[in-house]
């Protein structure tokens, strides 16, 4: 199959993209290159084009030519939406309104990446018809770009957990997630400062993610018949409270409990929900843990891989904030 990747140069893009070529499938990816670099994966079975999503016209003519279309591209996480309000609208709800009408017009496949931030704060265990309640602009704009991805009669959505762990090789890395930071601080021996702690996040790796999206963008309809019908599912495959995952972390990295600090200052992240990822079952299985997760990073620091955590392209807030609005 031929399957259009937006975003397809990301953190869950080239997992997606990787899984794609080794399973001999024909990949495009569409990408801006926002935190800038280079995207230099080679394969005879790989184009690339660089292109804004909100370009409809360009991305109409690609839509046409492929089977089926993975829509990773957006401005990701509440910090890096609040930095730029218009943009993030026009990123993740216009544009996205526009390739579902696109695939509708031309039936075409859309798997689209949401997020469990949707469901905002509850205590109970969520499922995929739980209420929603959105607290970011980042979650509202997933919530109604949702709903025009059901417009689209063969779509999955994908309500996808807290990521963590590195991509594949070609990847953006992001250090500003809290698996991957604290795994950081761990490492180079700072104090893993933990707000409240008791809020829960469902963990996926996002080798995971990029992978079973990409299962979805190529499943024959036969078998999504019979083994993952088309519509919405929740990607998780643990929760933990933010204070258990510190402290997991610090086993892992064989540090002590001690390098913990919990404040009760206020953080303006109240999320909290832990979810249930039954629906989604055996036809999108999780296959990677937490503590693999934590390992492999924990290893590239030690190995110094990162030459520097702290620069602003593995962050996406920060580069909202100092670059997006300069």
């Amino acid at each position: 199959m031929r399957v259009l990747i937006t975003g397809g140069a990301g953190y869950i893009g080239d997992s997606a993209v990787e899984y794609l070529l080794s399973t001999g499938h024909h990949v495009t990816v569409y990408d801006s290159l926002l935190y800038g670099g280079a995207y230099m994966r080679k394969d005879y079975r790989l184009d690339f084009v660089r292109g804004d999503v909100r370009d409809s016209s360009k991305l109409y003519s690609l839509v046409s030519n492929h089977d089926s279309v993975l829509h990773l591209a957006a401005i990701v996480g509440d910090g890096a939406c609040q930095a730029n309000a218009e943009l993030t609208v026009e990123v993740n709800d216009k544009a996205t309104k526009e390739i579902a009408k696109m695939c509708h017009q031309l039936n075409k496949r859309l798997v689209f990446a949401s997020t469990c931030s949707v469901y905002g704060a509850n205590s109970e265990l969520l499922d995929e018809d739980s209420p929603t309640s959105p607290l970011s602009l980042y979650a509202g704009t997933k919530l109604a770009a949702e709903s025009y991805v059901r417009e689209v009669p063969q779509h999955y959505i994908f309500r996808l957990g807290t990521l963590f762990g590195i991509s594949a090789e070609h990847a953006r890395l992001r250090c500003d997630l809290v698996a991957n930071l604290l795994t950081y601080k761990a490492m180079t021996d700072q104090i893993l400062t933990v707000f409240g702690g008791e809020q829960w996040r469902p963990l996926l790796h996002v080798m995971d993610a990029g992978e079973l999206m990409a299962m979805a963008a190529v499943r024959k309809v036969e078998d999504a018949d019979i083994n993952g019908l088309f519509g919405t599912y929740i990607l998780s495959s643990r929760n933990v409270t933010i204070s258990q995952l510190a402290r997991n972390i610090l086993d892992i990295c064989g540090k002590p409990y001690s390098q913990m600090r919990i404040t009760e200052m206020p953080f303006e992240d109240q999320r909290n929900y832990h979810v249930s990822p039954h629906r989604a079952g055996a036809a999108w299985p999780t296959v990677r843990n937490l503590p693999g997760g934590i390992l492999e990073m924990a290893t590239a620091v030690h190995e110094g891989r990162i030459a520097d955590i702290w620069n602003v392209s593995h962050h996406n807030a920060r580069f909202a904030k100092e670059i997006l609005n300069v």
